[in-house]
């Protein structure tokens, strides 16, 4: 059981304050020719198919488009890229992650429209955050805001800062929610959002009470989402609230206050803990 300390205040480091812009792209080949997907795999290259029309954007529509435009942009200024090949390997989360570099010249195999990945490696996605970062309702996209920089350090073989600054939003959730098992705070947690519009986490406690948590990064929603906690006190209720500790002064009595950073410095400093910040930041599973 980990040892509740006292508040941790630690400087909001983001990795993109400590590396230069980079673009976060994932894409898919999911091609109908296998051959050409393997192909792809096998010589590092990222493609387009779009009517295999050539690099000009003015000859697409729609989608494909957007898809052309992307891959001029990421050709300008580079990008960091974790990239799925249907079928190139019997494992189904191997992943290429490379970088596309400023200035590389677009590629054609078989037509299709190619960037070449440098530096390019397999890892697999099932590891970490990686599993993370599909496509979303089409084949290639920016996935910053679910990378945060991640991905960028990875190809760079740079480390992400270890801070909880560096984690998806969704991580510090399910940060949260380990830690309030970990610290003996709750016997069993349920995801609260399934049950209540405005928690994150739903508790019961060993003496029998019930726990209900908001869990926030922004220290410019504090005061809103405690406004909303508060209203669901009941008697045999514990209200708590997870965030900045510099925003703690926003957040009213009768709700407890604890920081994120102290979170997560406290479940860094057991095995358990270590482990699923290890799958969370850039550590690439091989």
């Amino acid at each position: 059981m980990l040892k509740l300390t006292p508040h941790i205040q630690t400087p909001h480091i983001h990795p993109s304050e400590l590396m230069a812009e980079l673009l976060e792209i994932t894409i898919t080949h999911n091609l109908t020719d296998l051959t050409e997907v393997a192909e792809l795999f096998r010589r590092r290259l990222i493609a387009l198919a779009w009517d295999r029309k050539g690099p000009d954007p003015s000859l697409y529509i729609g989608r494909g488009h957007t898809d052309v435009t992307l891959f001029h942009t990421m050709r300008r200024d580079g990008a960091a890229v974790i990239a799925a090949y249907k079928g190139a390997t019997t494992n189904r989360s191997d992943r290429l992650v490379g970088l596309i570099r400023p200035g590389t010249e677009f590629q054609r195999l078989n037509g299709l429209l190619c960037l070449p990945l440098s530096d390019a490696r397999v890892v697999d996605s099932s590891a970490n955050f990686l599993g993370n970062l599909p496509p979303r309702q089409c084949t290639v996209q920016s996935c910053a805001k679910r990378a945060r920089g991640r991905l960028s350090a990875l190809v760079r073989g740079e480390s992400s800062p270890r801070a909880v600054w560096s984690l998806h939003n969704r991580d510090v959730e399910t940060l949260v929610t380990n830690y309030l098992v970990a610290s003996g705070m709750c016997v069993c947690v349920w995801s609260g959002s399934r049950a209540f519009e405005d928690i994150d986490h739903a508790g019961y406690r060993q003496n029998g009470q019930e726990l209900l948590a908001q869990t926030t990064v922004s220290t410019n929603h504090v005061a809103t989402k405690a406004a909303k906690l508060l209203r669901l006190a009941q008697p045999n209720r514990t209200l708590h609230f997870f965030g900045p500790a510099d925003a703690q002064h926003q957040c009213p009595a009768p709700i407890e206050y604890h920081s994120i950073e102290t979170v997560f410095a406290e479940l860094d400093h057991t095995a358990a803990g270590r482990w699923l910040i290890d799958r969370m930041l850039n550590s690439d599973g091989s």
